[in-house]
């Protein structure tokens, strides 16, 4: 049978032709121009995917895919965007969209995100059979109760512990009454105690809880939810509920099966950064390769005109351009590959002052005052040189940038400090720059989030984050709009 798809875009010309992409491909295709005729096929035909735009008029695409996912959250939806939506495509994944694929749809992209849809429908549907056969087992088993009961309960219990999945039994106050061998391991033999207890690490029960909406309508539910065992470990894991019931019908006990999805989740979020940073470095490079024909523009009149000023002006925008592009390089590099902390022991005067002598050039370049205020006889300390000198240097930048931006003081000074004591190392950056409201202040350490606007990649203080938390560190930001913005490093001194 053929799947159904649902296809929704304001543009004609986009429904026709992708709509012959998708049926040549083998699938059942309705199309639909807006949001309100979309949910009202998708209420009749019930289709397994929707493939929908994001910005329409009326009802956009995030608000259909919020829809569809209250009235059935086993359809996967993916969203297409176009290259300015970053932060949309971005909201989409937070409401449970399966994928998105940006403008102009290539076939490779658009293959992709089905074939990761259709691996999740198989899955669930998997889960589905597997679920409505051991309701059935159990169901027959309970009928059948004979002389051999001991006999039969022993055989419940072998099929019940080999199942390849986190099982568990719970009453109406949440008690574990029952789990099997997968679930034993994982989270420890807790029968009796509160599920939540055991498999949330909260006192009270989740906000959703699929057990209590099974109670309620004595039907199987659905839920991803995110497992923690005592010892910190988590999984993200699909959740089916299977309503068992007494003799006289009422649902006395539910049944609950967990699936571990986490590499399937590790998967997406891998993919899902990699299609943003493709569409921000794309963006990114575009604006730097326009800045730099400019200036060989600039140069290559001046070179004709014999004209030494618009020559130098032309060499500087090159220069300026190239330095950005190897920033952004050594910025990517540093993300895609998880390098391992080789730490050795560094002298700290010297390593403070060589950060320093870095970013100097280009403090004194933008009319910035550097002040270096390094503690005298600062002892050795155990670290990555080569990556924590990268780290601090990306704040150094931030801090030489956001004083530039800021065009209501006359002047403008960064301060780089650096202390120790027995225990840990201090590194302490401060500018009397734009500064940050508390909007940006919480996401400059997201991937891909920048301040900087079409000049940044929002790659840098993300990598300078994980480099500090990898030896070990923390990063505190103190910051204010128009009075400028502090970042505190730590360090331990020795591993």
């Amino acid at each position: 049978m053929e799947e159904k798809i649902l296809l929704v875009d304001d543009e004609e010309g986009i429904r026709k032709v992708l709509g012959i992409s998708l049926a040549d491909s083998g699938y059942l295709v309705f199309t639909a121009e807006n949001g309100d005729e979309a949910l009202r096929i998708f209420r009749q035909e019930q289709p397994a995917i929707v493939l929908s735009d994001i910005k329409m008029p009326g009802m956009d695409g995030i608000e259909l895919l919020k829809k569809i996912k209250r009235e059935n959250p086993d359809t996967e939806v993916i969203l297409i965007t176009g290259h300015g939506d970053m932060e949309l495509a971005i909201k989409s994944l937070k409401y449970e969209a399966t994928d998105f694929i940006t403008k102009p749809i290539s076939d490779d992209d658009l293959e992709r995100a089905l074939q990761k849809s259709r691996e999740k429908i198989i899955l669930k549907r998997k889960l589905k059979d597997y679920t409505e056969h051991l309701e059935s087992l159990v169901l027959q088993k309970n009928q059948k109760l004979t002389v051999a009961e001991k006999q039969a309960s022993e055989s419940r219990t072998a099929v019940f512990d080999e199942m390849p999945f986190y099982m568990t039994v719970h009453d109406r106050d949440f008690n574990l009454l029952a789990a099997n061998r997968l679930f034993r391991e994982y989270f420890g033999d807790e029968t009796g105690r509160k599920c939540y207890e055991v498999c949330k690490q909260t006192k009270s029960p989740c906000s959703d809880c699929p057990v209590v909406r099974t109670f309620e309508n004595a039907k199987s539910n659905q839920s991803e939810i995110l497992l923690t065992a005592e010892n910190g470990s988590q999984c993200n894991a699909l959740v089916w509920t299977s309503p068992l019931k007494d003799p006289s019908g009422a649902v006395n006990r539910v049944m609950v099966m967990a699936a571990d999805l986490s590499r399937v989740a590790d998967i997406q979020d891998h993919l899902s950064s990699l299609g943003l940073m493709i569409g921000s470095l794309s963006h990114s490079i575009k604006g730097l390769l326009t800045g730099m024909d400019g200036g060989v523009y600039l140069l290559d009149s001046g070179l004709s005109k014999k004209d030494a000023n618009q020559m130098g002006e032309g060499l500087e925008i090159v220069k300026l351009m190239a330095d950005r592009i190897k920033n952004m390089v050594l910025d990517v590099l540093y993300y895609a590959k998880e390098r391992e902390v080789k730490k050795e022991r560094v002298r700290l005067s010297d390593f403070a002052e060589g950060v320093a002598d870095v970013i100097a050039p280009k403090m004194k370049k933008n009319a910035v005052s550097f002040i270096r205020d390094f503690a005298p006889d600062m002892k050795d300390c155990e670290m990555d040189e080569d990556q924590l000198r990268s780290a601090l240097i990306n704040i150094l930048e931030n801090a030489v940038d956001a004083c530039t931006e800021d065009k209501s003081k006359p002047s403008h000074t960064v301060i780089f400090r650096c202390r120790a004591d027995e225990k840990e190392v201090l590194f302490d950056i401060q500018d009397n720059g734009i500064g940050m409201d508390e909007e940006k202040k919480k996401k400059i350490f997201t991937l891909f989030f920048s301040s900087k606007a079409s000049r940044g990649t929002g790659i840098g203080l993300f990598v300078s984050d994980k480099i500090i938390r990898q030896h070990g560190g923390t990063i505190e930001v103190k910051s204010e709009p128009g009075k400028g913005t502090q970042f505190c490093v730590k360090i331990p001194k020795t591993s």
